[in-house]
């Protein structure tokens, strides 16, 4: 009995679902340049050639791009659900560290998509200028630099200009998470190391 339009559609999802899960493994261990669409089709165990995975996809381009999108958004539900919580913001930021910490020490998709919007953030742009990067307004970036404001209010956080602070915090969390994928440390660290950078100075004793 041939199969249903809906088992075909279902059947397609889950496939282009299967490529980007693969193509995200591949896109944090090589890098973007260094990937190939056989390393990508070779992950997700398309065994019959390229052009069943250009049925799907036009290019790793295309495959990347739809990767970040899904990412930013990713991200942001990620830091609406930590927001929704009520804490803290020195506490929300300790636990979105904590999240992304564990997740990229288990190797989980969610923590490899953290890295992939940090990552496209800092060297996409040019390449990609149609996407949506997470800096814009409501976009992560935005939405971190205001919990870091709160923070700054409250006293719990240091002052400074609050973009530059999570410059500062991301790029920690993606140079650690890069050293994590790459082998060269085996574990993920304390994520109260990390949030020492935003402890607020100590008066001055006279």
């Amino acid at each position: 009995m041939p199969r249903s339009e809906e088992a075909n559609i279902q059947i397609k999802g889950d496939r282009r679902k299967q490529i980007l899960l693969a193509a995200l493994n591949v896109f944090i261990n090589r890098g973007f340049a260094a990937a190939k669409v056989s390393d990508i089709a070779t992950e997700a165990g398309i065994s019959y050639g390229l052009s069943l995975m250009y049925h799907y996809f036009q290019s790793k381009e295309e495959i990347y791009a739809e990767l970040v999108t899904e990412a930013v958004e990713s991200s942001k539900r990620g830091i609406e659900h930590v927001r929704a919580s009520g804490a803290e913001p020195i506490d929300m930021i300790r636990s979105i560290v904590g999240l992304v910490f564990k997740a990229v020490g288990q190797h989980q998709s969610v923590g490899y998509s953290f890295l992939l919007w940090m990552e496209a953030m800092t060297s996409r742009g040019d390449a990609f200028p149609h996407l949506e990067y997470p800096i814009g307004h409501g976009a992560p970036f935005h939405m971190l630099s205001d919990m870091i404001e709160e923070g700054q209010r409250k006293g719990q956080i240091a002052q400074g200009d609050p973009a530059e602070l999570v410059t500062m915090l991301l790029s920690a969390m993606l140079g650690l998470a890069s050293l994590r994928v790459s082998g060269t440390i085996s574990t993920m660290p304390d994520p109260d190391i990390l949030m020492r950078i935003f402890q607020p100075a100590l008066p001055t004793k006279r």
